[in-house]
């Protein structure tokens, strides 16, 4: 018998182990607080997304198929992939979404940048088009990825599939208000 030991010893308690419904619970009420903190993209960001677009830029300049041209889109992911492998934790939830909040945040700039562009350029009523456009689409944004969110019910990977989603959405709708600037009506 160990040393110290009697039958008469009080048995040893073990601390409760915690409920998985409530770590679950606890897990769940973090993980949305923390999507939802602004995480602004950082000059690492920037020129890795820059970087990206410059050189499908010039490989669709020198392409002569117009079927074989790249989208803008092609670049979603180089600056979050990056993150993600380069960051403490970036393959966590937590770090999955928050460097997929970065390059959305960087998309969302771009996208931002045109909008902005396209109020000085396009004739007062067709700019009123283009702005109800973006309200609708905003809207529609949000909804899909919430729908997209809730959809994963529990699971912290919905906080993931969440940012991926906007992510690819204000990718999508930079490079389609992007290529107004250039349109030749």
């Amino acid at each position: 018998m160990p040393a110290g030991w009697s039958p008469a010893s009080p048995p040893i308690e073990k601390a409760a182990p915690m409920k998985p419904a409530l770590f679950a619970a606890a897990l769940f009420l973090a993980l949305p607080a923390a999507a939802q903190q602004p995480a602004a993209f950082t000059t690492a960001d920037a020129a890795l997304m820059t970087a990206c677009i410059e050189k499908l830029s010039s490989a669709n300049q020198a392409e002569d198929d117009p079927a074989a041209l790249r989208p803008t889109t092609d670049c979603i992911g180089a600056a979050s992939t990056v993150c993600m492998e380069s960051e403490d934790g970036g393959f966590s939830t937590i770090g999955m979404v928050t460097c997929t909040a970065r390059e959305t945040d960087w998309w969302d700039s771009q996208l931002n940048t045109h909008y902005a562009g396209l109020r000085e350029s396009l004739a007062p009523d067709l700019f009123a088009t283009l702005q109800a456009a973006q309200r609708v689409w905003i809207d529609y944004r949000d909804r899909a990825c919430g729908f997209e969110y809730d959809l994963w019910g529990e699971g912290t990977i919905r906080s993931v599939i969440h940012a991926g989603c906007m992510l690819d959405l204000t990718a999508a709708r930079a490079d389609r208000v992007g290529t107004y600037a250039h349109a030749e009506p």
